[in-house]
């Protein structure tokens, strides 16, 4: 699977491994920008190694008042 954001093979930056979904919705869920993506390796919010695009990082427009 390919990075949404460079295109290049999405690999996860916590633990270099190739990001292979193993369910449809978490397949979709990579290219929706507002939806959290965890790695299926390392249980960890999906980082692009390639660019470092965050799957599922807030807004800080869309952060919960404090």
């Amino acid at each position: 699977m390919k990075c949404s954001f460079c295109e290049q093979p999405l690999v996860c930056k916590a633990c270099h491994k190739p990001f292979h979904p193993r369910q449809g919705q978490t397949h979709l869920s990579a290219y929706q920008p507002d939806m959290e993506v965890i790695c299926p390796e390392c249980h960890q919010v999906l980082v692009c190694r390639a660019c470092g695009y965050v799957y599922g990082e807030e807004d800080e427009d869309e952060a919960p008042p404090r």
